[in-house]
């Protein structure tokens, strides 16, 4: 018979090695990325890149903070489906480019197995070739098995969209855009300032009016807007010129570097989004008719078919186009000629009413190749596109 000092020692140590073999439940994945190490690593240490895809299903990220440097801190805030909040928290461990993250993480949010202990989620990047990664991810140090299973499913739902998001990572001459030292005008436009005589013009005009980011001023103007003209080139340099309009102050001002803007349902051609697929440099002109303004922004641009919050503000949206802005700049409003709104569109999308027919597509010249429903036996083309 053993004494009640024993039994309650005996007890303390069985609960320790309890803990001790809980702290050693671990997650581990391995999986090959059709991407460079570089773009991969990008996407696990650049913020806007994080939140793109480290979040499982239909959770999404709604803020990323990071302090890149072993010691620095990260938090990652974010929704899940339901609508509830969650944050994960932790401190960069190890740091080594294009080889290995680890982080300390801890999350803080509705789902109670996962709530409360801090684990260790390490990153391991192997280069098989110039596009292909092989990550070894481990999530080491979890509560229990329950919180194992959670993270292994929700792991590998993230996994799904790095790949796709690690090719985001735009090269380093596409990165210089974000360098405010970059020369605005090029060698021809130096040419032509200098036969015409506006050189000095020029330079106290950029000097005045270009910035990388957006003030008040142009961020309410933006606002106010109902429609833009979108500029894109595919991959050999081909242009394209398209008109977007939506209700008022559909284009979304994230921040002062970011704006967004739906994508919706258009004649099927897709050129627009097709080309920054292909190339994300972008051109937008803002034009104000009624005051006779209008405002420019270039940056590059990304599509998102999925997993994005502002899904939920586009009611119709097949896509949400994101732009880090490079530049800025109001133009001269002397050949705007002065125009007033009479209506928006009744095909903007609201979620409240039922979108109007397209009267092209009930052309006889479509009926075999749209919905039966959109199927017609009109056959006047430009009648149907308002230009009789």
């Amino acid at each position: 018979m053993h004494s009640k000092k024993y039994c309650v020692e005996r007890v303390k140590k069985m609960r320790t090695s309890a803990r001790n073999r809980q702290k050693n439940v671990a997650v581990t994945l391995v999986r090959k990325i059709q991407s460079s190490s570089e773009a991969v690593f990008a996407a696990w240490t650049e913020p806007r890149l994080i939140a793109q895809w480290l979040a499982p299903g239909a959770d999404s990220v709604t803020a990323v903070t990071a302090d890149l440097r072993p010691g620095g801190q990260y938090r990652i805030d974010g929704l899940h489906g339901d609508g509830s909040a969650y944050s994960i928290t932790g401190t960069y461990i190890e740091i080594i480019e294009n080889k290995r993250v680890s982080i300390t993480w801890t999350y803080d949010g509705p789902v109670s197995a996962l709530r409360g202990a801090t684990s260790l989620v390490i990153a391991d990047l192997r280069r098989r070739s110039s596009d292909v990664t092989e990550l070894t991810l481990s999530h080491e140090k979890l509560a229990d098995r329950e919180a194992a299973e959670l993270y292994r499913i929700n792991w590998s739902r993230c996994l799904e969209k790095l790949e796709p998001t690690s090719r985001l990572h735009l090269p380093i001459d596409q990165q210089e855009a974000d360098n405010p030292s970059r020369e605005f005008f090029t060698d021809e436009h130096r040419r032509l300032q200098d036969r015409n005589g506006t050189r000095k013009l020029a330079d106290r005009l950029q000097a005045l009016t270009v910035k990388h980011e957006l003030n008040v001023v142009d961020a309410v103007f933006i606002a106010r807007q109902n429609m833009f003209f979108l500029a894109t080139t595919d991959a050999d340099g081909q242009p394209s010129c398209s008109y977007k309009g939506g209700a008022r102050g559909f284009v979304n001002i994230i921040d002062n570097k970011t704006l967004a803007f739906p994508d919706f349902d258009g004649n099927g051609m897709l050129i627009s989004v097709g080309n920054i697929s292909e190339n994300g440099r972008v051109g937008l002109l803002f034009v104000d008719f009624e005051k006779q303004a209008r405002l420019r922004v270039n940056g590059r641009a990304q599509i998102f078919t999925e997993n994005d919050k502002l899904f939920s503000r586009y009611p119709g949206a097949r896509s949400i186009v994101r732009i880090a802005i490079d530049a800025v700049f109001p133009n001269c409003p002397r050949y705007i000629h002065k125009m007033a709104l009479v209506a928006e569109s009744p095909f903007v999308p609201d979620g409240k009413h039922p979108v109007p027919r397209t009267d092209w597509k009930y052309l006889a010249a479509f009926s075999d190749v749209v919905s039966e429903d959109e199927a017609g036996v009109e056959t006047d083309l430009d009648k149907a596109l308002s230009r009789d």
